[in-house]
């Protein structure tokens, strides 16, 4: 029942202004019309984005969202739907896992760490496929954890299905990188044996796993002659651990940083909680949690490319390592020089967040009109006050829950108003009603990928100048989506004039959309 409640109250918040903003970040509009192409197509073995093959992702996300279009309609909601139902199904499973292993205290402030987070529920709330491998990865940690204290062989296969589910979400890394961290984990807490290998059965598990992932890769490789699995094994696994792409690197150390602040507020006591849970390692799970944590972080702090969803399966074990440390605070035996350094750094944090929020905004001249929305951060602050009360009266519960409870409520308010209201300021609402009736359109060279699942229709590309003069001959009431940085080659050899130009949200290109001058 406690589960259940779990559950709920994580999927209501979840899926709460799903629909909320329109689908225009890159990611989710490639993953949320390449569902669409698919079941457009009936053909769920070769991604196309656009008419074009697209490598970046094995498919599992692609089902689950041309499922939900089936359901609900093609819409940014049923693309995100599956993501926040994952989200939800993750916070249950840290739940049930921290109650079982730790303590019922530390699995309901598990939930909350994860309820309360911002990026968590960001991540949760995408049309991309890090909620299932989230919640993919968080199964089979768990499910070899259960297997090897209680030595029940379904966990064992749940394991291997969970990899295999996992390649069909990210590819190799969802088998590479827990592989990995168990074993280092085996050698660490001295459990590491051949007799425990044979145990695994692995090659029954090597079965498994292909008999889920593999038909699908085949059936792949024979309709692509390859090319799908050359340019996403190669491209979008060796070259983004290898080099940075799309500028997306860092110093060593940022995915540490990446997880401290992806999981504010109670991230705020990361570092000390990894310090505790060691001087704690003889709590095998603990121990456990603590090597998938720093593997986590220490295998992104390798990789040339970070992101903060890289990151993002430590989540659920950090969570439950911050919450070993909160459960242990009682008015009783804890000091407010243990959280005090920790809590006068969130408390700075907590203030700079409104007005990082109103100077950030403002400052753009292409969104400054919603610097307003720091308005609905309030609530971090109020908490943040809140708690040095209740740090006073050493009443611990209730200073976490006002450091959660206000983050919560700040999400709620930053997923229904904040974030439709400046990500609402973009070219696809602005332009969609000049473009989406059209029936000669085409874009040069580049165009914002937002508006082909916003439309839902293709839009063929141009990529010469001289391919453009000839199609504007033979349809010249065209109307062309381009780039400002391609402005001078489009006019040069064409009459077209700007009828539409705004630049893209928190980015550098411009958006401009073409018409015939005459």
């Amino acid at each position: 029942m406690k589960g259940l409640i779990v559950f709920l109250v994580s999927l209501i918040l979840l899926l709460s202004n799903l629909d909320k903003p329109i689908i225009y970040i890159l990611d989710e509009a490639k993953n949320a019309e390449c569902a669409r192409e698919m079941l457009v197509n009936d053909d769920f073995i070769v991604p196309f984005f656009n008419g074009q093959l697209r490598t970046d992702k094995p498919p599992l996300h692609y089902f689950f969202m041309a499922l939900s279009y089936k359901i609900f309609g093609v819409s940014a909601f049923s693309a995100r739907f599956f993501s926040g139902v994952f989200g939800a199904l993750t916070i249950l499973i840290t739940f049930l896992f921290a109650r079982r292993y730790i303590s019922e205290k530390a699995a309901w402030l598990a939930a909350l760490v994860l309820l309360s987070s911002l990026h968590f529920n960001f991540q949760m709330r995408l049309s991309v496929p890090d909620p299932y491998l989230i919640f993919f990865m968080t199964s089979s940690f768990m499910s070899f954890y259960v297997f090897m204290t209680e030595g029940a062989k379904k966990w064992l296969w749940l394991m291997y299905v969970c990899f295999g589910l996992g390649l069909l979400t990210k590819g190799p890394i969802a088998i590479a990188l827990p592989g990995l961290i168990i074993l280092l984990f085996l050698i660490l807490s001295k459990q590491f044996s051949w007799k425990f290998v044979a145990s695994m059965n692995m090659p029954l598990g090597v079965v498994i796993v292909l008999a889920v992932a593999l038909p699908w890769y085949w059936l792949n490789y024979e309709a692509t002659n390859g090319l799908w699995t050359e340019g996403f094994f190669l491209k979008h696994n060796l070259k983004r651990f290898s080099d940075t792409m799309e500028g997306h690197g860092g110093f060593f150390l940022l995915p540490l940083v990446m997880v401290i602040i992806g999981l504010l507020p109670l991230g705020v006591f990361c570092i000390q909680a990894l310090f505790h849970a060691w001087k704690e390692r003889a709590n095998k799970a603990l121990l456990y949690s603590l090597c998938i944590v720093l593997g986590i972080i220490v295998f992104f702090s390798f990789s040339q490319t970070k992101l903060p969803n890289y990151t993002a399966p430590a989540y659920p074990f950090i969570a439950i390592l911050i919450a070993f440390l909160l459960a242990g605070m009682d008015g009783s035996n804890v000091s407010l020089k243990k959280v005090k350094w920790a809590y006068v750094f969130y408390t700075i944090i907590a203030f700079a967040i409104p007005a990082a929020v109103y100077f950030g905004l403002k400052a753009d001249k292409n969104v400054h009109q919603a610097a307003g929305v720091w308005i609905w951060f309030i609530p971090i602050p109020f908490g943040s006050v809140l708690g040095w009360y209740f740090i006073s009266k050493r009443q611990m519960s209730k200073f976490i829950l006002s450091m959660s409870v206000s983050f919560i409520f700040s999400n709620f308010l930053f997923f229904a108003k904040a974030y439709p209201r400046v990500y609402g300021i973009n070219p696809i609402v602005s332009s969609i009603a000049i473009v989406q009736n059209k029936p000669d359109l085409v874009y040069y060279k580049m165009m914002n990928s937002a508006y082909i699942f916003n439309m839902q229709r293709l839009v063929p590309a141009i990529y010469t100048q001289d391919s453009l003069k000839m199609y504007l001959k033979t349809h010249p009431e065209a109307a062309v989506i381009s780039r400002k940085q391609f402005d001078e080659e489009i006019r040069s050899v064409t009459d077209l004039v700007p009828v539409f130009e705004q630049k893209d949200i928190f980015e550098n290109p411009t958006t401009v959309i073409y018409q015939s001058g005459r």
